[in-house]
């Protein structure tokens, strides 16, 4: 193994050991923000779709881990080990974005249109960072009592399901901390979920009118 090499993984190393520094610790609060971000983001489609007093489904959930997206909660509305492990432990996460993004710049200076594919690198190195820090993919799956085939039945069965959960802000800041996306991806799939019932809603009451004709 050549001295750069070795450097490179001592670093690595010590940046894993070592305790939170202020600036790891300010990065979990950086993560909460976050969610507090984007539930206030939610609460305003709430609030749009709420004058039509619209009951929005949640998604049926796969029970078990077989689903490609974990579910932070558990069927009795507690949070799972591994989101509450995510809420406590930072570093990994921190770790992995940082190296991340060294690794999106460098690729971007080699590789022609490499800026365009930094930012998928950084978000796929603080998912390995998460997934390091809280126990890797295969305690998380382990820990793991729902699931969902997609990213999108997830965010709209938090919100469906459990957003009066007094753990709910919790649950989506550690969902974000493995699904990077996720913070993106919230407004519009809670909007799609409201226009989908909102369609429904009317379609619904217009066939029960020409059936009463």
């Amino acid at each position: 193994m050549s001295q750069n090499a070795i450097r490179s993984l001592l670093l690595v190393l010590l940046v894993l050991l070592v305790p939170l520094s202020r600036m790891e610790a300010g990065n979990t609060y950086a993560d909460i923000a976050k969610a507090q971000m984007v539930i206030a983001e939610i609460q305003k489609i709430v609030d749009k779709y709420n004058k039509l007093t619209i009951d929005l489904e949640p998604p049926e959930p796969i029970h078990g881990n077989s689903g490609k997206f974990y579910c932070p909660f558990k069927e009795d509305g507690s949070l799972t080990e591994w989101a509450n492990k995510a809420l406590n432990v930072q570093a990994g996460a921190y770790a992995g974005e940082k190296a991340g993004s060294a690794a999106g710049k460098a690729l971007a200076s080699k590789v022609p249109l490499g800026g365009l594919m930094s930012n998928k690198i950084k978000k796929q190195g603080k998912k390995m960072g998460a997934m390091a820090a809280i126990g890797g993919d295969k305690f998380v799956k382990k820990t793991t009592a729902l699931s969902f085939g997609s990213l999108d039945e997830l965010i709209v069965y938090l919100h469906a399901a459990e957003r009066g959960n007094p753990d709910y802000q919790s649950a989506v800041a550690s969902a974000m901390a493995i699904y990077p996306d996720m913070q993106s991806r919230v407004d519009y799939a809670i909007n799609q979920a409201y226009k989908k019932a909102a369609k429904a809603q009317k379609e619904a009451a217009k066939a029960a009118k020409k059936k009463s004709k």
